[in-house]
């Protein structure tokens, strides 16, 4: 008996527990939208250009070849671009584009940014902030920044970075802003540097210029390059190829194999150009992205993008 009472114990001791775990299915959450479609291609440029004593060098290569910059947004029909300057001094206001907005509807584009620059002059502060003025006037102008266009930002400065902010912070600020899309925002930099071979201070590499032009995806040249004005050209021409590129922005996170895109009723073929595809999803801006706007008929722009909504479902 004894032998049989240890036994029961044992199995007992060792069942299954009595709890019952219900895996439920996620209801799908559908999406259908309906979108005009537009040729223009927005983007909002701030350029940051250091203002202290040792920068007019600098400066006249910057006003030497804009022209090389701007007319890279000029030839491109319909590209809806705005720009604005900012010193590294903190105290001062905006030289151009706020609150006044300096965009592709001004009749002599080149000439506006060169004085914007001259009137920069080299009397600012010694203390070179790229970062904080950005922040401070885009709280001061907040209609500066359209909800759907592309954030380029632009240092010019022979100084490091001195901002009271760091850089995954100054980031992280921006990104909120364009409604959590770090795929919105780029960063370019034309910076003296001895490691990108000019003189000024020590090092780029692990510089908060770096850590935000990295995580963006944005390049950097040397201030002291014989090239700079073709460098200059070839930046502008980065930032319209990404701008001209097409696309749709989503307000939900879609589970991307439920994406689908109909014009006129009949549903476009997603995937690379060279194999026929008309679309292809960018999850850096959550958004769809159209290799070009040629199956647009001029009496029908508007398009339908069903989806269900990511809710963590493999």
């Amino acid at each position: 008996m004894k032998l049989i009472l240890i036994l029961l114990l044992a199995v007992a001791c060792g069942k299954e527990s009595d709890y019952l775990y219900k895996a439920e299915r996620l209801v799908p959450l559908p999406v259908s939208e309906r979108y005009q479609l537009s040729e223009e291609g927005k983007v909002d440029i701030v350029w940051v250009i250091d203002n202290s004593g040792s920068m007019l060098p600098i400066q006249q290569s910057v006003i030497q070849n804009a022209n090389l910059f701007i007319e890279e947004f000029t030839k491109i029909r319909g590209l809806d671009w705005r720009m604005s300057l900012l010193s590294t001094d903190l105290d001062e206001v905006p030289y151009l584009g706020m609150p006044t907005v300096f965009d592709y509807n001004h009749p002599d584009p080149v000439n506006e940014f060169s004085q914007a620059v001259r009137r920069l002059g080299t009397n600012g502060d010694a203390t070179e902030r790229s970062f904080d003025p950005i922040i401070k006037q885009l709280n001061a102008y907040p209609n500066f920044l359209r909800p759907n266009a592309y954030l380029i930002m632009i240092y010019v400065t022979d100084e490091e970075e001195q901002s009271n902010i760091t850089a995954s912070n100054f980031l992280n600020n921006l990104v909120a802003r364009k409604g959590g899309r770090l795929g919105m925002i780029r960063a370019y930099g034309a910076i003296s540097a001895k490691d990108l071979g000019c003189s000024g201070w020590n090092e780029y590499a692990g510089s908060p210029y770096e850590a935000v032009i990295n995580a963006t995806k944005g390049s950097v040249i040397g201030t002291c390059t014989p090239s700079f004005g073709a460098e200059l050209a070839k930046l502008g021409n980065q930032i319209v190829s990404i701008v001209s590129s097409p696309v749709v922005l989503l307000n939900k996170r879609p589970l991307v194999r439920s994406l689908k895109v109909l014009y006129r009723g009949a549903e476009l073929p997603a995937g690379p150009r060279s194999m026929g595809g008309k679309w292809v999803f960018d999850p850096e801006v959550n958004g769809v992205r159209f290799h070009d706007y040629g199956f647009l008929d001029v009496g029908e722009q508007f398009i339908t993008i069903d989806f269900e909504v990511d809710q963590g479902q493999q």
